[in-house]
C-alpha cells in the first residue's frame, strides 16, 4: 500500500526551479498572463518515488477557462 504525502514546495529549494522549468517546458512560459492570471503553484504530493507538483491557471490565454497541470518527476527521500 502506497502512502501519500501533502507538501509544498518552498521557494528556496532547488526543488522549485526544476519544477517551474518543467511547467515552461510544457507551456512556454511560467506566467501564461491573461487578463492579470497567471499559473499559481498549489501544492505537491509525494506517493513512493514519484512526486506530483500541481499548478493552476484561473483563465488559461488558450482557452479563457481554468486548467490544471501536474507535473510528475521521480523523487528520492
Amino acid at each position: 500500500m502506497s502512502v501519500e504525502k501533502l507538501i509544498c514546495i518552498d521557494p528556496s529549494e532547488d526543488q522549485w526551479e526544476i519544477m517551474w522549468a518543467a511547467l515552461i517546458k510544457l507551456e512556454g512560459s511560467a506566467d501564461c498572463e491573461n487578463n492579470g492570471e497567471v499559473w499559481q503553484y498549489m501544492g505537491s504530493k509525494i506517493e513512493s518515488q514519484e512526486i506530483t507538483h500541481t499548478f493552476r491557471h484561473r483563465l488559461h490565454p488558450l482557452t479563457n477557462e481554468r486548467q490544471y497541470q501536474k507535473i510528475k518527476m521521480s523523487y528520492d527521500n
